[in-house]
This record gives C-alpha cells, structure tokens and sequence, in this order.
C-alpha cells in the first residue's frame, strides 16, 4: 500500500508539471510558435508528460489521428487533472466527428473541412477566404505563414462540442464561430433558419486568428472583440459596418440607462454573457471604442497600439500614455461620449433591431415587442385567409409602434408584393435594409420582386447578400438558376441547377433542365472542335 501510494505521489508530481511551463506551451501553440513549442517538448523527461503535450501539438496542427494516439498513452494514468482528462475525451471524439464524412478542400493560404449539403459553400467560402487573407494582410501587415484550417460544423451538436462551448451556451449567446486550437471553426449557416452573416464570422475569426500571432497571445478580451467586430466587414466594405442601426439604438439605450458593460468584467469569452443582447450590446461597446481610438489617433496609430501591446501586457495604462499620450481612464471618459454621436443613427432609424441569431423559426418573435405583437398576429391570420387589405391594416399599425422593425417592414412589403404594387413593396425593402442589413429576409422578397418586374440584373446584387447569409435558400436559388438560363449564361446556370440539385434531390423537373443544360454545353463544345 505504502509502495502504491509513493508511486502516486512521485507520478502526479510529476503530471503536475511547472504550471508556467503548462502555460508557455499553450501559449507557444496558440501564438503559431510550433517549433519552439516542439522543442519544449522534446525536453520533457516524463514519457506521460511528453506524449500529452505532443497530443496538444498535434492538435493545434490539426493532426487529429496522431493527437489521438499521443493522448491514449495517458489514458491508463490514475488521477489525471481536469485539464488532461478534458483533453483525453475531447480529441478521440473529435478526431471521430471529423474522420466521419468531412472532405477538406484547399485555396492557397486555407484548408477548409465541409459535410454533407455545406459541400455547395465550398468554391465560395475558398473565394472569400483569399478575399479576407489579401485585406487584413494589408490592414494589419501580416499573413498567416501556414495555411489555416477552417472547419465548418455540419450540426449544432456537433460545432457545440468542437468549439468546446456546449449546446446551451452555443443558443443563449449566439455563438457561430470560434478561433481556438489554432483554428477556425464557424457553424454551418443551415442550422440558422434566417442564416447568419457566416463570411464575416469567418473574417472575424481570422482576425482573432492573427491578433494572437501578432500579440503572442497578450491581447486583452475587450480589444480582441473590438478590433476582431471593427475589422470583419472591411473585407467587403470600405467603411466598417459593424453597427447597424439596431445595435446602435442598443448601445445608446444602454448608456442612457447606465447599463454599459464594464470593460473589466469582459473576462475569459463573451460566450458567458447573459444573453444575445447583453452580448450584441458588448460587441457594440468594444468595437465603438476601437473606432474611437482610430477616428481620434488614425489607423496606422491603433496598429502600432496592437503590435505593441505584448511588450506592455502586464502595463497597460502606460501603453495607452505611450501611443496616445493620453491615459486610459480619460479615454475611457471620451469614448462614452464618443457613443453620443450615434445618435444621429439611432433618430433616423427607429426600431431597428440588434443582429440576433436565430435557431429557430418561433425565435424571430424576440424583434417583436410586446405592442407590436398583436398587430402581427391579427395581420398573419388576415394573410393566412387571403385578406390583404385586412392584413396590410394590421402590419402598419404595428408600424406605428415601431417604424423599421425588420418583421414588420417585410410583412408590409409582402402584401404589396401579393398585390403586384412591386415598387411600393421595392421601396420598403430597400429602407428595411438600410436599417435591418443582416435580415435576410428582405433580400429574399426582393429577388422575388425584381424576378417578376424583369429586372435580372439587378437580382445578382441581392443574390450576393444572399448568399453570405442564407446559401441554402432553394427557393432563391432556383429563381437564381433560372435567370442565368434566361440570359444565356449557361455555365453559371448548371452550377447554380447543381445546387439547386443538392438541396432538392427529389426535383426532378431540376434534374431534366440541368442534363438539358449540360448537354447543350457538349454539342457547343464539341462544335468548336
């Protein structure tokens, strides 16, 4: 017993490690610093020791066979810590979810892992991501060296358990994507009945991804999420669109009341915020405040702020004196009245609503207050009997309480689409848009509208929002598909009739147009030989 016993000890002693070292090596691995990593690990005398931090290197390269291996070298050891008994779990289980179905897929600088129906992402997500690879290195001056992973979870269960955060925390907050482990991970928008701007997740994401390069893994929560939200639409825009007008009448709601979330209280991942509002309201914080800090001290300032920081990490105050003389207490002061000048926003576009993820179709009701509600109830049951003028009656009363709620400015547009008043029911979904850019189904009704006036062109514009949201939308891109027919753009029909194919396998009226366009495609290439 006594010999068992001074066997526990000498072993776990000897798992419990330097938690320095522990640290350093974790840190190494998420700042992309492998081979010192690896030679940190060489030098690990204990065998269990080493075979568990060559299973977390392995990992982080997004070898799950052999990180698999590695780990189940520990799996007969007593008493493992938490940390390591997470880990013995976690990696066998996701080495299974990834080995079961998933395909990887390479650009130049991504490799990207896509199951099932995500498999019609796949030239898009490879385009976009080059797009985002080519912007932040020019914004931030740095490229990732190695090609980065990004794996799109074809369920919720699944991205849940990859992500680490679990189902619950997964809904309650909104979460879609995660760069953690050295990669990217998003949920595939299917799982979203109104989608989700999944491209700028995966931009903002990538930026998490090199701000821990740049920053050797210092860059404080607050900032992270700043930059990571100021950042994520530049790749598509000029000007950063990161607060609409929903989220900002939820930051100035929140000044007004003294219910702003203190920087300091932002710890370990916004993940365990209360609620989506409590985290859209912190997103729109620290992104307002990185703003603050570019449109006071310029551009090229904040990023020698960012690359800076990992020298004063343990001095922050005096980085903020350092790159703009001024201490963070009073720009702290100055940015809250910073938030002021949104107010502009806020007075243009009443009753916007703050970019929600919805898991459900039921869970869209959280945009309609409690005033409004009854109008929309009444005006649906109208709807339903075909009674639109009724209908209509209902949708603008419920206007009235809040002029661009995004549900109740479609649910206008739709009765005059109903009623063939197609620029009325344009003209409202442009204005919803403006205000509400990030619900999807304003852009869905409006490829509807320009279909039935003819207007073809002007579908492509719409269809890109679409798709950057909503790409599983079979209606839409099947009109899509159609309208390619109709110009003569014959290859780009067959590719968007391929996904139309996939989304439907039982469209048979679908697959007699595809191999009609296909073999029209033949007989013209085998004449021009």
């Amino acid at each position: 017993m006594k010999v068992l016993i001074i066997f526990l000890l000498l072993f776990n002693c000897s798992l419990l490690y330097s938690k320095q070292e522990n640290i350093d090596i974790k840190s190494l691995l998420e700042s992309g610093k492998f081979e010192i990593a690896k030679n940190k690990i060489n030098n690990i005398s204990d065998v269990y020791l080493k075979n568990y931090y060559n299973a977390l290197y392995h990992l982080y390269l997004g070898d799950y066979q052999t990180a698999e291996n590695y780990i189940l070298e520990i799996s007969s050891i007593p008493l493992l810590d938490d940390e390591k008994q997470f880990f013995l779990e976690y990696i066998p289980l996701l080495n299974k979810i990834l080995s079961n179905g998933y395909m990887s897929f390479d650009s130049e600088h991504f490799k990207v892992m896509l199951k099932g129906r995500d498999i019609i992402l796949k030239d898009y997500i490879l385009e976009k991501l080059e797009d985002i690879y080519s912007k932040y290195k020019e914004l931030f001056l740095y490229a990732a060296e190695d090609k980065v992973r990004v794996e799109v979870y074809n369920t919720k269960d699944e991205f849940a358990f990859a992500s680490t955060l679990g189902k619950e925390n997964v809904e309650k907050a909104g979460v879609v994507g995660i760069c953690k482990f050295n990669r990217i991970m998003i949920l595939s928008p299917e799982n979203l009945p109104f989608g989700y701007r999944w491209c700028d997740t995966l931009a903002h994401e990538y930026i998490h991804f090199i701000l821990n390069r740049i920053t050797e893994f210092t860059y404080p929560l607050y900032l992270h999420e700043g930059t990571a939200r100021y950042f994520d639409t530049l790749y598509r825009s000029e000007n950063s669109l990161y607060l609409t007008a929903g989220n900002a009448n939820l930051l100035l709601d929140a000044k007004k009341n003294n219910k702003l979330i203190k920087f300091k209280d932002l710890k370990g991942s916004l993940v365990y915020l209360d609620s989506q509002q409590q985290v859209e309201l912190a997103f729109s914080e620290v992104a307002s405040f990185v703003e603050f800090l570019i449109s006071s001290y310029g551009k090229e300032k904040f990023i020698q702020f960012v690359y800076s920081y990992k020298k004063y990490s343990n001095n922050e105050d005096k980085l903020y004196l350092d790159i703009f003389k001024t201490n963070f207490e009073k720009i702290l002061n100055m940015w809250e009245d910073f938030i002021d000048t949104k107010e502009e926003i806020s007075k243009l576009y009443s009753g916007a609503k703050p970019d929600f993820k919805f898991f459900s179709v039921g869970s869209e009701n959280i945009l309609i207050g409690l005033d409004t509600k009854q109008y929309i109830e009444l005006g649906d049951k109208f709807l339903a009997n075909r009674n639109y003028k009724a209908a209509l009656y209902q949708y603008k009363k419920a206007q009235q309480q809040e002029n661009f709620n995004p549900v109740v400015l479609t649910r206008i547009a739709k009765i005059n689409f109903l009623l063939k008043n197609y620029n009325e029911a344009e003209n409202i979904l442009q204005e919803c848009i403006k205000a509400n850019p990030n619900y999807v189904n304003s852009y869905e009704l409006l490829v509807k509208i320009y279909y039935e006036k003819g207007e073809y062109e002007k579908i492509f514009d719409v269809f890109r929002n679409i798709l950057e949201i909503n790409p599983f939308n079979y209606e839409i891109r099947n009109i899509v598909a159609e309208v390619y027919a109709d110009l003569g753009k014959i290859k780009e029909a067959v590719k968007e009739y391929e996904v139309v194919s996939i989304l439907n396998p039982s469209d048979t009226k679908t697959k007699t147009i595809l191999d009609s366009l296909k073999r029209y495609l033949e007989m013209k290439n085998s004449l021009k030989k």
